[in-house]
């Protein structure tokens, strides 16, 4: 997954968070919904992003491109790396268990 795809990724996550009736809710499907979630959010590099694993990191360390293309993966847009953290924390792999 390329960076340039990541972007297009969280871009056409943001239309769809935008124009859903319940955003906060489209923005949970679009995580749970998928293996591999990365956060984009701005820094002050000439790409003008960094990203943030949120959701799959057990899957990614030691898996070949092969490996990554057979999960579902997604990118969703934040403000900065605080706003990722939290959905780090509600979303992601050590969340705790839901009943």
């Amino acid at each position: 997954m390329t960076n340039a795809e990541l972007l297009e990724m969280a871009r056409d996550n943001l239309a769809r968070f935008a124009a859903a009736p319940a955003p906060a809710e489209a923005l949970r499907e679009a995580i749970e919904s998928h293996e591999i979630v990365f956060a984009l959010y701005p820094d002050g590099t000439p790409r003008g992003f960094d990203t943030y694993l949120i959701k799959g990191k057990p899957l990614v360390p030691g898996a070949s491109d092969e490996e990554l293309a057979r999960y579902t993966t997604t990118a969703v847009p934040c403000a900065d790396i605080e706003e990722a953290l939290a959905l780090e924390r509600s979303f992601g792999d050590t969340r705790p268990a839901q009943h």
